[in-house]
């Protein structure tokens, strides 16, 4: 039997080990590439991760010094690492010593990558102290208005009628918004807990927007503001992801804009496939007083997509706030009333959905109070992969 078709057996060996293993198990060469990985391993970091190098999916500074160790025949200390493309993550790496098809042999060295996804223990850590410390900061105002409208009707307006229906009904908004702050919290939570896993479900972008818009129907014609929706011919416009986080997401998004919409005006939601996608987040904007961002970005792909932009007529955002957008307890609807102002949750949520769906999220607005003769408002731009096929 020839050296080389030990080598091939040895490999082959190697190789139904890895595949039997319940962990993640990627083989690596001298060079750091990957020359196999088992279902777990390609899950976790990429379908495509054998025959590159480990570093294009985990900090390659990081590895190198305990891989060179491992070669060596050394026994390396497991590595903890952080990172944050395309969402965050926090993996448990271990190497064993390396392996040769014949003793001393480090031509044909090999080594076992094991990796662990601590991200959600990780995850759970930070969102139970950003909860707590959210939550009472937040909190504080309702609960600090509650207690003096209850001592003022316990003492000189508790013979008062007049005075008790109103600070009755203060009291309910108070409360009414204590109840949207805890949902808005536990949904965000809840999101952000699990955003590192990618749906293993399919969604339908289309169906998301038509719910979304029934759900708001009444709330448009209350405020007199038209709801309009334009969908492609195509009947379904799928995407990897649940259907009813997109709903969430198209809900809090339409939402916004029909309570930052004036009476009169218009709120659209557009869906439209796109065969390749370069980049172009909105169509091409004529007007120098438009202002954009990306608060999740997207690489360009020769991949179809779809693109949903949802747009108000309302007074746009001022290019000093346009980069908070998306951050939590940031509220975009200055001039509404108290009691329309929302949470501050919606658009974190909306941002973290966009993340969980490895999808793009981009804002563009016009401020009213920086133009002249041009119609202010704000509009917002969703790119899923599509997993549609091409028609």
């Amino acid at each position: 039997m020839t050296n080389r078709h030990c080598r091939r057996l040895r490999a082959e060996a190697l190789e139904e080990i890895a595949d039997s293993l319940p962990r993640a198990v990627a083989i690596i060469d001298t060079n750091s590439t990957v020359l196999h990985a088992n279902k777990a391993a390609q899950k976790m970091l990429s379908p495509e991760m054998v025959g590159r190098p480990l570093g294009a999916f985990l900090p390659a500074s990081a590895l190198k010094p305990l891989m060179d160790r491992a070669f060596e025949g050394e026994i390396s200390p497991p590595l903890s690492v952080h990172i944050t493309e395309p969402t965050e993550r926090y993996i448990d790496v271990d190497f064993s010593q390396a392996i040769s098809a014949r003793p001393g042999d480090t031509q044909t060295a090999v080594m076992f990558a094991v990796l662990a996804d601590r991200t959600l223990a990780a995850k759970e850590r930070e969102l139970r102290a950003d909860f707590l410390a959210n939550a009472s900061h937040e909190l504080k105002t309702p609960i600090a208005s509650l207690k003096g409208y209850i001592e003022t009707l316990r003492g000189h307006a508790k013979d008062d009628p007049i005075a008790r229906e109103k600070f009755l009904g203060i009291m309910s908004e108070q409360a009414e918004r204590m109840g949207r702050l805890v949902t808005d919290l536990l949904s965000l939570r809840r999101i952000e807990s699990s955003e590192h896993i990618l749906p293993s479900e399919t969604a339908d972008v289309r169906k998301a927007i038509e719910a979304a818009r029934n759900a708001l129907t009444p709330l448009a014609e209350t405020r007199d503001v038209n709801l309009v929706v334009n969908l492609p011919e195509t009947p379904t416009s799928t995407t990897s992801g649940k259907t009813d986080e997109c709903v969430q997401l198209f809900l809090n998004l339409m939402e916004n804009a029909i309570k930052l919409s004036p009476p009169g005006s218009t709120v659209t939601t557009n869906l439209e496939y796109l065969p390749n996608w370069s980049g172009e987040a909105f169509p091409q904007s004529a007007s120098p007083a438009t202002k954009s961002r990306s608060i999740v970005a997207l690489a360009s792909s020769d991949k179809p997509v779809w693109r949903a932009i949802v747009s108000d007529e309302g007074p746009g955002v001022s290019p000093t706030h346009l980069p908070r957008i998306g951050e939590r307890f940031y509220r975009i609807a200055g001039d509404l009333p108290a009691q329309e102002k929302g949470t501050g949750l919606g658009l974190a949520i909306v941002k973290h959905i966009v993340m969980r769906h490895r999808a793009g999220l981009f804002v563009q607005s016009i401020h009213a109070g920086t133009t002249k003769n041009i119609p202010s408002g704000t509009s917002f731009s969703i790119v899923f992969k599509s997993t549609n096929p091409i028609f």
